[in-house]
């Protein structure tokens, strides 16, 4: 009876230790400062709205500016550990909502800077129900996760000069 009553402690002791580290190492990986510079729905929305309206009066708005296309944001530069923050924290929602296959989606967009509708990117996250042969529009945006803006725009632009 001893030796059952000692087995059976020593594989509760083991069963505890493993869900114990498997829990210590999900905390590790989904270690992250919470973001702090979201956009809601609505914002993503006018943002891309605006983005096409722009696109669809560019002939009107290179007119008014005597035939020359006007300077316009053509990089945006988001910091490292924020980016890696949104990232674990989309994981961690997706996760958290049972969404499988989580992604990103880049959205352009544009807001208002100085009066002028300047471009800039968002970034919406997806999942994704099926994992076989995918098809881009197999992943819906996760409107229960907000998107992500804030990134510094190039202004003047930044040259791309990649080596050779």
């Amino acid at each position: 009876m001893k030796n059952v009553t000692l087995t059976t402690l020593f594989i509760i002791v083991l069963i505890l230790s493993f869900l114990l580290f498997k829990e210590c190492e999900k905390s590790a990986d989904c270690n992250f400062d919470p973001p702090t510079d979201l956009i809601t729905n609505a914002e993503a929305n006018t943002y891309e709205e605006a983005y096409k309206t722009k696109y669809e009066n560019l002939p009107e708005i290179i007119a008014a500016n005597n035939g020359v296309m006007p300077e316009d944001v053509r990089d945006v530069w988001f910091d490292l550990k924020v980016m890696q923050d949104y990232l674990n924290y989309v994981k961690e929602e997706s996760e958290i909502q049972g969404k499988e296959n989580p992604g990103i989606r880049v959205y352009f967009g544009a807001k208002e800077i100085d009066g002028q509708l300047k471009n800039t990117v968002f970034f919406s996250p997806t999942y994704r129900e099926a994992e076989r042969d995918p098809e881009p529009s197999d992943n819906k945006n996760n409107y229960d996760i907000q998107s992500y803006n804030y990134g510094n725009a190039g202004m003047p632009p930044t040259e791309y000069e990649g080596g050779d």
